[in-house]
């Protein structure tokens, strides 16, 4: 059989598991899996002794544009995922404006078109049903409903994109389970929030673990509750954003709710920040920093699947935007920049024995693109878009903020030594990324909708 390309002896991850396989890439597509040495192409692409991944997606991440283009944009974004072998993004609403409106989605869908090196989709927000139903026909990949309102008054988008009161929430998954739209929701109860943070900013103003905690309290899990109550009731797929901003008795919740039939999903990030880890970076690393005992415990539930799937919440600020919590550490925005960093901090989770290849497979790509419903992405099978990157296991990664292709130009990672190595990544059969670096050529990403096939 002959091919475009053949990625000759790799260990492949397929969805029944790794394989000692050649795979064939024709058209932008995966066109044949085989025995090794059985297949043929005009290209050989020699990967014996590598494993072979389809290329990760991360349904969550904040490209910032419009409107916070110093911060990051489409090109600066991919540019970081495609180095870091993630192929699809998702992009977050909360822009400036927000993206409330099938206006707002168009321009924004516009605005970014040829600039992406990988493939995206687009997520709708705000709370206007008839501007939500015709944005779900423009192609978002679902609805993100946030359940706080920002503790900072620089947030534009803030009040537009929260929900007001439950009934509106309710209403809400009411209609986009009509549309068989996918919502994902940042829970919290914000008033409970904003007494902790008051109790607990009384307390140091200095101390990042604080802030931290400060998104796990009980009110957390008070709106979960009124969350999955209201999934239960209007038949809604929901997915919980960031699960790890949630007391750990948030997991065994879910995963109750999900046994009952609810249509509940749950992300998290690599939950590999610990509390200790801010003696040094501060406020660089909230929130997403654990006590040693949490994090083991997300990192159990990602394996045995309470957490569904891996998303960044790439949030790329400034030095300058935290360099507001040296004197006061609550008044940093949360967050830091995670889609060049995941797949290898993830891959580093596998060879300490923490996860299956086929876990990791099903973690970064096929859950998270079964969510956006995102046909044609998430595995390496005949038919599926050749997206692929190649991993060295014998290998090591030393991460390097200087060599990380956000806008932001820092990483909590930053001399972080991971096991194993990506070191290539193909976006439908064609190479855009080698050994940590761009390749040359102009983007080449595709706006993507829940229909599946990438738009030509």
């Amino acid at each position: 059989m002959s091919g475009d390309t053949v990625f000759r002896g790799a260990t492949a991850v397929l969805p029944g598991g790794p394989v000692l396989a050649d795979v064939v890439v024709g058209g932008g597509v995966v066109t044949a899996v085989a025995a090794p040495g059985t297949l043929s192409a005009d290209e050989v692409v020699d990967v014996r002794d590598r494993i072979l991944l389809p290329g990760a997606v991360d349904v969550h991440v904040h490209f910032r544009q419009p409107g916070f283009e110093h911060k990051e944009d489409f090109r600066t974004g991919s540019a970081a995922a495609a180095c870091g072998g993630v192929t699809t993004v998702c992009d977050m609403p909360n822009t400036h404006p927000p993206v409330s409106s099938a206006e707002r989605f168009r321009a924004k869908r516009d605005l970014v078109e040829g600039t992406s090196h990988v493939d995206h989709g687009l997520w709708a927000g705000g709370t206007d049903l008839p501007e939500l139903a015709a944005m779900a026909g423009l192609g978002a990949v679902g609805v993100k409903v946030y359940l706080n309102r920002s503790h900072r008054a620089d947030d534009p988008y803030a009040d537009e994109l929260s929900m007001p009161d439950a009934g509106t929430l309710s209403t809400l998954f009411r209609a986009c389970a009509s549309w068989a739209l996918p919502v994902a929701v940042h829970v919290a109860d914000h008033d409970q929030e904003v007494r902790l943070r008051a109790r607990l900013r009384a307390a140091s103003t200095t101390d990042a673990r604080l802030v931290s905690r400060s998104y796990r309290g009980d009110g957390v899990l008070d709106a979960l509750a009124r969350v999955l109550a209201a999934a239960a009731g209007t038949g809604c797929r929901v997915h919980i954003a960031h699960a790890s901003l949630a007391p750990v008795a948030a997991l065994d919740r879910i995963d109750a709710a999900r046994r009952a039939g609810v249509r509940v999903t749950a992300e998290c990030g690599p939950p590999a920040l610990l509390e200790d880890d801010l003696d040094r970076l501060g406020v660089l690393g909230v929130p997403f920093a654990f006590p040693a005992g949490d994090a083991e415990a997300y990192w159990s539930a990602l394996a045995d699947g309470r957490v569904d799937l891996v998303a960044t919440d790439h949030a790329p600020h400034t030095r300058q935007d935290k360099a507001a919590g040296l004197d006061d550490v609550w008044a940093a925005p949360p967050g830091y920049p995670g889609v060049e960093t995941v797949l290898p901090l993830m891959v580093d989770a596998v060879l300490a024995g923490r996860l299956s290849w086929s876990r990791l497979a099903e973690l970064t790509s096929a859950a998270p693109a079964r969510l956006c419903g995102l046909g044609g992405k998430g595995a390496i099978t005949p038919g599926a878009d050749a997206d692929l990157v190649v991993v060295d296991p014998a290998a090591t990664t030393t991460v390097d903020a200087a060599r990380l292709h956000s806008r932001a130009g820092w990483s909590p990672f930053d001399g972080r030594r991971l096991a194993g190595a990506v070191t290539a990544t193909y976006l439908r059969g064609r190479a855009i990324a080698r050994d940590g670096e761009l390749l040359p050529g102009p983007p080449a990403g595709r706006f993507l909708t829940p229909e599946g096939r990438a738009r030509p």
